[in-house]
């Protein structure tokens, strides 16, 4: 009997789910691996340990950028690592549900099957993450409504009105969560010459960011490491610094919510009115971001409640009603 399994492979994070455990694996998307040998040594929060502690040949790699894949084999590796975590095997004729984002080219998401088939699936379909987060919200996807809902990534943010099983209007860039942590970390670097670790960038913008600038005269001591001698100092960091580097991500999502909502049509765009929007994904949280895309849209706009889950709980569902969802789910080669 096959098994089933679904799949959402994010830039900064992969969340796997079977049919019969429920969620299995919900980790940081990396792997490390043994280039002497191509052996997988770990993925998620293992190859993360081992960062800084490996020999020359064992590197640890983040295979997708901005929501798609950048190398494939690494991908297709990770997979395999996860199927192996989830005790799936090659000979278990695996079916797999995979989300993949919108705007995903159809090269984008042949690399992502292939890569799946490679890893051991028998079967793969790939599901649009908007639409795969409308119904982990138990949205009437596949009524005659107008569903809005807006996915923020770490490497992709997506805004979709979905209605009768499909994207009716959509707004979305290759921009997210990352793009602020990278913002933040050039400002880090020029204005006080100072190299902090991921993990405290993304700290200082779930703590002290506010996508309306609100944060005025907070400050947080962080140790750093300074650029021109490679000595660790602690630095102050000021609220003000962190809310600059969220501004053009913050602005760009603004304009792609915006674009979204002037596509729909008039029926739906009452539907939307009538109902909301709900944001999902990674940086949904950040502190502000949902009341400033009501003000500037004039819609009402909640976050949904653990919202980095919402689209594997959606894939999840959809190994319950294979059949029932088989209009959802994209076979792709388009």
């Amino acid at each position: 009997m096959a098994t089933d399994v679904a799949l959402d492979i994010g830039t900064a994070r992969t969340r796997l789910a079977t049919a019969e455990r429920g969620l299995v694996f919900d980790e940081p998307t990396m792997v490390a691996i043994d280039t002497s040998s191509g052996a997988v040594m770990d993925i998620g929060h293992g190859a993360i340990d081992l960062i800084g502690r490996t020999p020359r040949h064992v590197v640890v790699f983040r295979p997708l950028a901005q929501g798609t894949t950048v190398d494939f084999d690494v991908t297709a590796r990770l997979i395999a690592g996860l199927f192996e975590r989830a005790g799936v095997s090659k000979l278990s004729r695996a079916r797999v549900v995979m989300s993949v984002p919108s705007l995903a080219t159809s090269i984008e998401r042949r690399a992502l099957r292939q890569a799946a088939v490679q890893a051991g699936a028998r079967e793969v379909s790939l599901m649009e993450a908007p639409i795969a987060a409308a119904i982990g919200l138990g949205l009437p996807v596949q009524d005659p409504v107008g569903s809005a809902v807006t996915l923020l990534g770490a490497g992709a943010s997506e805004s979709a009105i979905i209605s009768l099983g499909g994207i009716v209007a959509l707004g979305a860039r290759r921009v997210g969560g990352n793009d602020i942590d990278e913002a933040l970390a050039t400002l880090l670097r020029l204005r006080q010459g100072v190299v902090v670790s991921p993990a405290m960038l993304e700290e200082l913008k779930i703590t002290m960011g506010s996508a309306r600038a609100r944060s005025h005269g907070e400050s947080r001591t962080v140790s750093a490491r300074a650029i021109e001698d490679g000595l660790l100092e602690t630095v102050e960091v000021k609220a003000e610094l962190v809310n600059a580097a969220l501004a053009e991500t913050v602005n760009a999502t603004l304009r792609l919510i915006q674009e979204c909502l002037s596509e729909a049509p008039p029926d739906l765009s009452q539907d939307v009115s009538n109902q909301g929007m709900v944001l999902v994904g990674g940086h949904a949280q950040l502190t502000d971001f949902a009341e400033l895309i009501s003000h500037t849209t004039g819609v009402s706009v909640r976050v949904a409640e653990d919202p980095g889950t919402v689209v594997i709980r959606g894939l999840a569902m959809c190994l319950e009603e294979m059949a029932a969802l088989h209009g959802l789910l994209r076979e792709v080669d388009r």
